[in-house]
């Protein structure tokens, strides 16, 4: 007997892969392991990400001709550098080389890269297969058709920060976020960011989930998890949902969920929950899951009592505060954005104003964590209208924290709107 339970143990250890469960979405971290360099010709330096190559710019003095300023509040020198803390403007490159296994082919593979500052270009292999022109949003990139399986992949990165004047404050330059290989099912898979969670009511879960579908079926299923602090499940909903030929990616409503009495979110409790949402095909295999957290909380807003919060009056203690990690640059550490957070709670603050562009997701999970209410600025520059297209990135990624209330453009400074910056004025929202 006993020999038959030692063989039947081994036998456990050596099941084929195909027997394994097999994961329904892979995010691989490539923070680390990255050349940068300067200039092209020259990528040496071994450097991790996040990564600022600005911060290591020399300090540059004002010419003779850049006298002080005492009339521009902005600046008390006028100089074409005070705005970027004095170092000088420039370039970068970065190079990574990225092995496909086997087991990726046939499934849809995405670089997703969240903050390349200030301008970029993303090239594998030698052709370039993306860029961005706001570095404050990130971006991912399909690149399923064009990886050699089974064998290093060279992925370079550009890096700009342009003219000394695109900015009024310092904003570093490169990869100042996570970089991740995102793998999922090719034919039925979330988009990005792709919840949007509110409650009603202080107990009842409302999620609509973008959804992306090319096949030929009538329908597919989400079903939603709900799980407490502890991991343990709270509520399960299944919603079936019809497909349509011409929607290939598409926002659905899933079924409402009613938590009873649920723990809820505020800066003194900031309690959350987490949503698992799984899609299943047509023959009921599941094939995409994505979890995010999330707090339930109402917010009520009257020039009688101002805001509410859970029907409780809430007075705003807050600071303004740009992206920045101080000598730190403008890398997006976590642990250094954490340990700031934590120090402003002990100050008694519970609210924070993101000056004047979006923050990296690890900023509003950790305003989630600790209770601090935001204001979530979409941009400075109305000159530019290239930055509307921006609004709705930055929206899907917002809209499902608690701790962001309101979504806005910085006011303008000065003169009036074109009709296209009041559209852009109204681009925001209380949850």
């Amino acid at each position: 007997m006993k020999k038959t339970l030692i063989f039947a143990a081994a036998a456990m250890l050596v099941l084929p892969a195909s027997a394994q469960t097999e994961k329904l979405r892979d995010t691989v971290n490539i923070n680390f392991g990255w050349l940068f360099g300067r200039d092209k010709g020259n990528i040496s330096e071994a450097v991790d990400l996040p990564h600022d190559f600005q911060i290591s710019q020399p300090w540059m003095p004002p010419s003779a001709d850049e006298k002080a300023d005492n009339n521009d509040p902005a600046a008390n020198i006028r100089s074409r550098l005070s705005s970027r803390a004095f170092k000088e403007m420039g370039q970068g490159w970065y190079k990574y080389q990225l092995n496909a296994p086997q087991e990726w082919k046939g499934k849809r593979v995405l670089l997703d890269i969240q903050g390349l500052m200030y301008v970029g270009n993303v090239y594998l292999n030698g052709k370039e297969i993306g860029k961005t022109d706001y570095g404050y949003v990130g971006f991912d990139i399909d690149i399923s058709k064009d990886l050699k399986w089974g064998q290093n992949n060279e992925i370079m990165v550009f890096a700009d920060t342009r003219e000394p004047q695109n900015s009024r404050w310092y904003t570093g330059a490169g990869l100042i976020r996570d970089v991740n290989v995102v793998v999922t099912n090719p034919n039925l898979y979330f988009a990005r960011h792709p919840l949007y969670i509110t409650t009603k009511d202080n107990k009842e879960v409302n999620i609509k989930a973008e959804i992306v579908y090319k096949g030929k079926a009538k329908g597919f299923d989400a079903e939603v998890r709900i799980l407490d602090m502890q991991g343990k499940e709270v509520a399960k909903e299944r919603t079936i949902l019809k497909f349509h030929r011409l929607w290939r990616d598409r926002e659905y409503q899933l079924n409402s969920i009613n938590l009873g009495s649920p723990r809820l979110w505020s800066p003194e409790d900031p309690y959350l929950y987490t949503a698992e949402v799984t899609l299943y095909d047509e023959q009921g295999k599941a094939v995409d899951k994505i979890s995010e957290q999330f707090g339930v909380r109402t917010l009520e807003f009257s020039p009688k009592f101002g805001m509410k919060l859970n029907g409780k009056k809430v007075l705003l203690k807050g600071f303004a505060n740009h992206h920045t990690l101080g000598a730190l640059g403008a890398a997006a550490y976590p642990r250094a954005i954490e340990k700031r957070l934590q120090m402003m709670k002990d100050f008694g603050y519970n609210h924070v104003r993101t000056s004047h562009n979006p923050y990296s997701e690890d900023f509003l999970k950790l305003c989630d964590k600790y209770g601090f209410l935001v204001v979530d600025e979409l941009y400075d520059k109305w000159n530019d209208k290239k930055h509307w297209r921006t609004c709705g990135v930055v929206i899907a990624l917002a809209e499902r924290h608690p701790g962001v209330y309101h979504s806005r453009p910085q006011p303008p400074q000065r003169g009036a709107l074109e009709p296209w910056q009041r559209a852009a004025a109204e681009c925001r929202y209380v949850v």
